[in-house]
């Protein structure tokens, strides 16, 4: 392949040279070479947007995982809207290209992923729990800015997802290592017991260690319509 000059000048026998623009073509269009995968498969998932996060990880970190130990190609769509009032249910097709047997794996990955916000793939050693909370109790777990959902998750070193509009999972989800998610249960139904017997239970805590497994837990947009003034 001469690729002086703009235009690429291919040279070999007539397969080799279609073989080689095939591959070209590919890696302008999709970034990856069917050619480099033995037991080539090309496969997509429907995702909503509001689970990208989940997917891409921080700094990238678990679409990096599932690409390093799957060995599959993993594209998050850009063609996105951002989001609105209008913000609609439309999922969006993320692609995924690679060994078949990796891009089967893959596609479990994502879709633990969606519904639990983890995958043994991408987060190993760790469980999952729900727990069935009345939407009305969400402000007392989420707490005042956020809060007490920031206590929970330090304390325990876990993740809580709060179901939103478009959760696979509508209860309240647990994520971490299994004595963590445990006590972060035992915890959330005792703060919901309070909250239903009308006890200032919520605000008492139990002691552990600070540091935030998950990372620091911002407020969103989505909390504000839980979060309640003391």
């Amino acid at each position: 392949i001469d690729t002086s000059g703009e235009v690429f000048t291919i040279s070999g026998t007539p397969q080799a040279v279609s073989m080689a623009e095939l591959a070209i073509k590919e890696i302008i269009d999709k970034g990856y070479m069917s050619i480099e995968y033995e037991d080539f498969k090309e496969g997509e998932v429907p995702v909503h947007p509001d689970h990208f996060p989940d997917l891409i990880g921080k700094e990238g970190s678990v679409i990096r995982k599932m690409k390093e130990v799957l060995g599959v190609e993993v594209t998050i769509p850009r063609d996105v809207p951002p989001r609105s009032k209008t913000y609609s249910a439309k999922k969006y097709k993320v692609k995924l290209a690679g060994k078949a047997e990796g891009v089967d794996q893959a596609k479990e990955a994502i879709d633990s992923l969606v519904k639990y916000g983890y995958s043994p793939i991408t987060h190993e050693d760790h469980v999952h729990d729900t727990v069935e909370v009345p939407a009305w109790a969400y402000s007392f777990i989420i707490g005042k800015g956020g809060s007490e959902l920031k206590h929970i998750q330090s304390n325990f070193k876990v993740r809580v997802n709060i179901p939103r509009e478009h959760s696979e999972v509508q209860d309240v989800v647990i994520v971490g290592y299994k004595d963590g998610v445990e006590r972060a249960k035992t915890y959330i139904e005792k703060v919901v017991w309070n909250a239903e017997n009308q006890t200032k239970g919520r605000d008492k805590r139990e002691d552990g260690e600070g540091g935030d497994h998950w990372g620091e837990e911002e407020e969103e947009a989505w909390m504000k319509s839980y979060l309640y003034k003391r």
